[in-house]
């Protein structure tokens, strides 16, 4: 297993005693190249975006690395995985590679945290995934090539793998110039919005600046500000 930070990852034993609380708590990711670093990967063997080539050169300036730092806790699992869909959605360039690899096939696999990060929808639209109908159980295989379908099933699952864990869902909302239209961008919000409300998962709503479409120095600093904003709040922590 691929170390991350400077800490070892192990599970996280839940004590038996509920007064008895873990001084440290781990955390996963599920996610594309947002959240991906060359080393800082599980498994070792996903993809990952060049991130030197915007700037970011230190594992130190990813969102994830920052969030670890000032609350203090431990990395779990960084699944992340550059050009990901949530979606089984595989009919761009690349084909059915991206398709093998999508959050959905990846989600059983994020250890024994105690907080999940899920952080994607991007390249779902960006590669023209349809976003299909709000479909709540009872998915097939068609349906799960749809945004909509795809994530309520990857939130239901990783809600019932996970019934102890705190999820958030990490949502990019800035306007792309040049990128996906206007109509997209605002239909991705609300159909994650609608959907995370459905299964009481919290979603971060995303401000982020970018350099090649993806989150360079200042970006990994929003990502990392905007949920540390919402996570000092949830667990009363004043740093």
């Amino acid at each position: 297993m691929t170390a991350v930070l400077t800490i070892v990852m192990s599970s996280c034993v839940k004590p038996e005693d509920p007064t008895d609380v873990p001084t440290e708590i781990h955390f996963s990711i599920l996610s594309d190249s947002y959240s991906s670093f060359e080393g800082y990967v599980d498994p070792e063997t996903n993809d990952c975006w060049h991130y030197e080539d915007i700037g970011v050169t230190d594992v130190s300036q990813m969102w994830w690395h920052k969030v670890a730092t000032t609350m203090e806790w431990s990395m779990e699992q960084n699944n992340s995985f550059s050009g990901s869909l949530i979606s089984n959605f595989s009919d761009f360039e690349g084909g059915s590679y991206y398709g093998r690899h999508s959050f959905l096939k990846r989600m059983n696999d994020l250890g024994n945290p105690d907080v999940i990060f899920i952080l994607g929808g991007t390249n779902d639209v960006w590669q023209d995934a349809p976003f299909g109908d709000f479909v709540y159980s009872d998915w097939t295989e068609e349906q799960l090539c749809s945004f909509r379908p795809s994530l309520a099933c990857l939130l239901d699952n990783v809600k019932r793998q996970h019934p102890d864990a705190k999820i958030y869902f990490l949502l990019e909302t800035s306007p792309c110039p040049g990128g996906i239209s206007e109509e997209t961008r605002l239909n991705l919000v609300e159909s994650v919005h609608r959907i995370t409300n459905h299964y009481d998962i919290e979603c971060i709503d995303l401000d982020i600046h970018k350099d090649w479409w993806h989150p360079d120095v200042q970006g990994q600093d929003d990502i990392a500000r905007q949920t540390l904003e919402v996570l000092k709040a949830d667990f009363n922590v004043i740093v």
